[in-house]
């Protein structure tokens, strides 16, 4: 792979966005590369957390504008703009958590790809903004509908429609970002959290997931309850299950 690099241990897939020359700009070729990564990972039973980063000061600029700016109106815009949102649509429901590192500058683009995470960690060094309105443009790759599910609409918007950056400190003000870290702590906080996931079984993780996911489709609680309820049936009585309660009964 040409554009970004993987490390498995432990459970967790690290995946670095490696394009330091172009500040880890967005391009086909990485989408193809990324898609094929997420693939691999998902049927991996080794795997049981991502974690998204990027090399040097940046987390990801955007689109590549080489490739992007080539695109004149919808008909050659929206195959450009659609393959990049169906890929942060599968990291927004991959079964599996990811988590963005974010070390450096996430703007445009770059901050639709990490809203599009389960979870944002940032280095205090990091930027963000929705810097799309004043480009002439919106977000592009669903990261606009994507923020006004995450924040408060009024909040949201008011990144948006202003498209101010904002500091990693303002970011967490806003709900965006879960947590800022020194940027030479943020690695070891950041596996620190994956590790303590990695750590329980795949097969209660996936299934959390889909728990997600049933909310996200507007399934309503009552049936989300009832498919809760089936799906704990289905995996209770497993010989781990077993083996963790005779541990926990012999004890006592």
């Amino acid at each position: 792979m040409e554009t970004i690099q993987i490390v498995k241990r432990d459970g967790v897939a690290t995946i670095t966005l490696h394009r330091p020359e172009v500040h880890n700009a967005i391009s086909m070729e990485l989408v193809d590369e990324l898609t094929g990564v997420l693939q691999e990972c998902q049927t991996d039973e080794h795997v049981k957390v991502l974690i998204i980063t990027g090399t040097g000061k940046s987390f990801a600029s955007g689109g590549d504008l080489n490739q992007f700016i080539a695109a004149r109106g919808h008909e050659q815009a929206y195959p450009l703009l659609n393959k990049v949102a169906g890929l942060l649509s599968d990291i927004d429901h991959f079964p599996k958590p990811v988590i963005a590192m974010i070390n450096g500058a996430a703007v445009g683009g770059g901050c639709e790809f990490a809203g599009a995470c389960h979870f944002r960690f940032a280095s205090d060094r990091a930027l963000f903004g929705f810097v799309q309105i004043g480009m002439h443009i919106t977000t592009g790759w669903g990261g606009g509908s994507r923020l006004l599910d995450k924040l408060p609409e009024s909040k949201a918007l008011a990144l948006l429609l202003t498209g101010e950056r904002m500091s990693a400190h303002e970011a967490k003000a806003y709900g965006f970002v879960e947590e800022v870290y020194p940027a030479d702590q943020l690695q070891e906080e950041v596996e620190r959290f994956a590790r303590k996931i990695a750590a329980q079984p795949l097969v209660g993780i996936e299934a959390y997931m889909r728990i997600l996911q049933w909310k996200r489709e507007g399934v309503s609680q009552a049936e989300r309850i009832r498919r809760e309820v089936d799906q704990c049936a289905g995996i209770w009585g497993s010989d781990a299950h077993v083996a963790v309660v005779q541990k926990f009964l012999s004890k006592r």
